[in-house]
């Protein structure tokens, strides 16, 4: 695989940041974390579908979670809700390919994201901001420290 040069804050990641990637689209779910994550150096997982994701966070700790809507089994707008209800208090970005008006992309946002990407071009330049904007909080002290809550729910 090719690995760019790290990028802005990367080079100052604490060493517990992972990120997780929940797309059902199997090209963009190998693609999108080749031009961000691996752009960044981070380490990151994926996921399927919400329902895979929630039960990954229940095991493992992440602080960035890019998430898209329209999956089966559990959309991106039930699991981020579904997390938000376990507790789960790190970055979760939504991924959409509706509008920025669009009643869908709302009752998304609604569910607990801290920010909705559209589905574009300029999608992966859009996602590394969003992560290196955490990054920087947490080199000065902005953002959570990661760590595992109590009930064994994995979360920033």
């Amino acid at each position: 695989l090719f690995r760019a040069r790290p990028l802005g804050m990367a080079s100052a990641t604490p060493n517990s940041f992972r990120a997780l990637l929940v797309e059902d689209d199997p090209f963009l779910r190998m693609t999108l974390p080749l031009t961000t994550f691996n752009t960044l150096d981070l380490p990151f997982d994926t996921a399927e579908d919400g329902q895979e994701a929630v039960d990954m966070c229940a095991t493992t700790t992440y602080n960035f979670i890019l998430m898209d809507n329209e999956m089966p089994n559990l959309s991106g707008s039930e699991a981020t809700f579904k997390l938000r209800e376990m507790g789960f208090k790190g970055v979760i970005i939504g991924l959409t390919g509706h509008g920025p008006e669009s009643p869908e992309r709302q009752q998304f946002m609604d569910a607990g994201l801290d920010g909705c990407i559209e589905k574009s071009s300029e999608c992966a330049i859009q996602v590394i901001e969003e992560v290196e904007k955490y990054l920087a909080k947490l080199n000065t002290g902005d953002g959570a420290a990661s760590s595992a809550p109590a009930d064994g729910l994995a979360a920033a």
